[in-house]
C-alpha cells in the first residue's frame, strides 16, 4: 500500500509540475558592450547563447560569440529565478518569447 501511495505521489508531483519550455531572449546595452542573450529552455537542459560586442575608446567592435549549457539543479548552473514568462540570472532578466 505504502508503495502505491509513494507512485501516486510522485506521479502528481510531475503532472503539476510547471513547464517553462522555451526561448527567452535578453539584449543590454551599456557603456563598454552590447549583448543580445538567448536562454533555450527544454526539459531540463538550458543552452545560453550570447553575442556581444565591445566597445572600445566610443569604436564598436565586430561582433564575436559564445555558448555555454547546464542542467537545471547542476552544481556549475546559475542561480536562476524563473517565473511567469520570464528567468533572472544575476541582474539580467529574459522574457519569454511567444
Amino acid at each position: 500500500m505504502k508503495k502505491l501511495l509513494l507512485i501516486v505521489l510522485l506521479f502528481a508531483a510531475c503532472k503539476f509540475r510547471a513547464n517553462h519550455d522555451g526561448t527567452y531572449v535578453s539584449h543590454t546595452q551599456g557603456q563598454f558592450s552590447i549583448a543580445d542573450d538567448t536562454l533555450i529552455v527544454a526539459d531540463t537542459v538550458v543552452l545560453n547563447h550570447t553575442g556581444f560586442q565591445k566597445i572600445r575608446n566610443g569604436e564598436v567592435k565586430p561582433k564575436a560569440y559564445k555558448s555555454r549549457k547546464w542542467t537545471l539543479n547542476s552544481p556549475d548552473a546559475p542561480v536562476m529565478q524563473i517565473s511567469d514568462g520570464q528567468i533572472i540570472i544575476g541582474s539580467t532578466t529574459y522574457k519569454k518569447l511567444p
